[in-house]
């Protein structure tokens, strides 16, 4: 009889469809993102055999059958386990498993090196709240970690030195394992082994059930590289792993979104917000059984990479590593973070509600990613660029497999390039004015308008709150003199009134000429309709929009400082450079 290993049933499950399976048996019909039909395993006239294709189980809310499809086919077929598994292997296409002696070894070796990673990662954890860990604990608290996420996440501390091979010689692990967990690095040139991993911040890299594969360590003080990832062992292989996939698909499948980010702390401080559909590439750029493996999350996961240079590398790769897999309904859409930001540093700023709305408001398709990546530093004023464009949008569109979905980016491109080189594609009435470039917009909001409008969207929504930041929002001077106008005559408002509804504010509004002003906010105010919000989480975010716009004006003011400085005599500029070190401290402060 073969051995079936965990790791062959999981891929056999993911190669095949539940529905499609018991759609064979079940006449099912989709409702919202599962199928109904009646239960095959007893007489019923009323559906209420639901098939979750997400979650990879069905189940009779009549008789209470429950299970996978290895289980339905066990079921509906009368078959045995192994049975069952041989007929879904025919199915998906895969050979059932002839392991040798020495292929069960091998399994046996795999399941005592995830006990050593798991020892390794405790060992991690306790180090952390050593003094040796000290400097660690310090940074992931400055980073703004509670010790309930430190612990959820699991994060730990590697010593200098040799602390880690020591453990596991210690504790009689046989040399092979301690070869192969990946913590242990054996130099060519003869050198003693020694620990991977020294004076780093540990972050235990999970498969998708949760068990400890593999690590990754970042350096305290100077040090490179500053992210070590572990190297490829029989149990972590980069590009086959998503970090805290196991604690994000339970989101992720819920809100039907899954987010991949750059960084390690990027994905623990989303998680930490309450965003916690976040997921991070192990250390490598996306690869292809990367993008499979979020497909089975969402059909267009959001790619939040940096604005930086290295962020728009990895987009335009990963944007470029999709094409051959694109099929009808699956993509991914991208996000770009705002004034060199990243996750982390845009929450801390501005606040978890407000990331949610850029996420909603302001991600691209693939094709606007591929057009950017396309025609950025191009220009097109001559017909042999313009031609070299169209070769290269040729190029690319040529990479998609499915002839359906490479057809439709024929056109889009097409219709792209033409609203690019036509000369008067952006003619208003009989103004002629030639258009020399074109790109799909992002939809991304004014940075200082989005702010301010969201900031008059909460005030007309909650003036209660309004009325307890009226100091706070005296300070904030809208750029518009309209909006300056109505956060006067709202501050005015719950001054008078502290416990004023949003419902009396609007008539006061109205009686003082402003007329429907929700009209003005409509896409605002329904998007924070559509939100779990009270009171406090409400003032929250207004507070930390409130930093968020102050940074922003000091940091203007100290640019103009700056500019002063270098272009006036030294009197004045001593002066001006007193002055600007002030407001850095102050800065610096916050």
């Amino acid at each position: 009889m073969p051995t079936i290993t965990p790791d062959f049933l999981d891929t056999l499950k993911s190669r095949v469809s539940l529905v499609e399976l018991v759609g064979q048996t079940v006449k099912l019909t989709r409702k919202g993102r599962d199928y109904w039909g009646c239960c095959p395993f007893h007489h019923e006239k009323t559906a209420s055999f639901c098939v979750s294709e997400d979650k990879d189980f069905y189940h009779c809310f009549g008789c209470g059958e429950h299970g996978d499809a290895i289980s339905f086919t066990m079921k509906s077929m009368n078959v045995s386990f192994v049975e069952a598994v041989e007929i879904l292997a025919e199915r998906a296409g895969m050979e059932m498993p002839k392991l040798t002696a020495a292929d069960v070894e091998r399994e046996k070796r795999r399941s005592t090196l995830y006990d050593v990673a798991e020892r390794l990662c405790r060992f991690f954890q306790e180090q952390l709240y050593k003094p040796a860990g000290r400097e660690g604990l310090f940074y992931l608290q400055r980073r703004g970690l509670s010790d309930e996420t430190i612990k959820r996440f699991r994060l730990g501390y590697a010593p200098a030195g040799n602390a880690a091979i020591a453990l596991l010689k210690r504790e009689g692990y046989a040399e092979d394992l301690i070869r192969g967990c990946g913590a242990v690095a054996y130099p060519e040139d003869g050198r003693p082994p020694h620990d991977y991993f020294r004076n780093r911040v540990m972050f235990p890299i999970c498969d998708k059930r949760g068990r400890v594969i593999a690590f990754g360590g970042r350096v305290i003080g100077d040090g490179e590289p500053k992210y070590l990832n572990s190297p490829d062992t029989p149990l972590f292989a980069k590009g086959d792993n998503l970090y805290a996939l196991h604690l994000a698909s339970e989101q992720a499948r819920r809100e039907n979104e899954i987010m991949v980010v750059e960084g390690y702390m990027d994905v623990i401080s989303l998680h930490q917000a309450g965003f916690e559909r976040a997921v991070a590439s192990c250390g490598t750029a996306m690869t292809e059984r990367q993008i499979e493996l979020l497909w089975k999350y969402a059909p267009e996961p959001v790619c939040c990479f940096d604005g930086d240079a290295a962020g728009i590398r990895a987009a335009n790769r990963a944007a470029d590593r999709v094409l051959p897999l694109l099929v009808p309904g699956k993509s991914l859409r991208f996000l770009t973070l705002p004034d060199d930001l990243d996750p982390d540093e845009y929450i801390t700023e501005r606040g978890r509600t407000a990331f949610e709305d850029f996420v909603q408001t302001s991600h691209r398709p693939l094709v606007g990613q591929l057009w950017g990546m396309l025609t950025a530093g191009r220009s097109l004023d001559t017909p042999e660029r313009k031609a070299a464009l169209e070769r290269d949008m040729r190029e690319t569109a040529g990479k998609i497999r499915d002839e359906s979905v490479r057809g439709f980016y024929e056109r889009e491109f097409r219709s792209l390039l033409w609203k690019a080189t036509a000369p008067y594609a952006g003619k208003v009435g009989k103004d002629k004015k030639k258009r020399t470039a074109f790109a799909p917009p992002l939809s991304r909001p004014d940075g200082e308008k989005a702010e301010t409008r969201m900031l008059a969207a909460y005030l007309l929504l909650f003036p209660q709150v309004a009325a307890e930041l009226v100091e706070n929002l005296a300070d904030y001077v809208p750029a518009d003199g309209k909006t300056k106008a109505l956060f006067s005559l709202i501050l005015t408002a719950v001054t008078d009134n502290p416990d004023m509804t949003a419902d009396e504010l609007a008539e006061y509004l109205k009686n003082s000429g402003e007329g429907d002003v929700y009209a003005r906010f409509a896409a605002e105010t329904e998007m924070l309709k559509a939100k779990t919000l009270n009171f406090q989480t409400a003032k929250d975010d207004i507070l930390a929009r409130l930093k968020y716009a102050r940074r922003k004006e000091r940091q203007s003011e100290l640019a103009r400082l700056a500019d002063e400085i270098a272009r006036a005599d030294e009197e004045t500029a001593a002066a001006l450079w007193k002055r600007y070190l002030e407001m850095k401290k102050d800065e610096d402060l916050e």
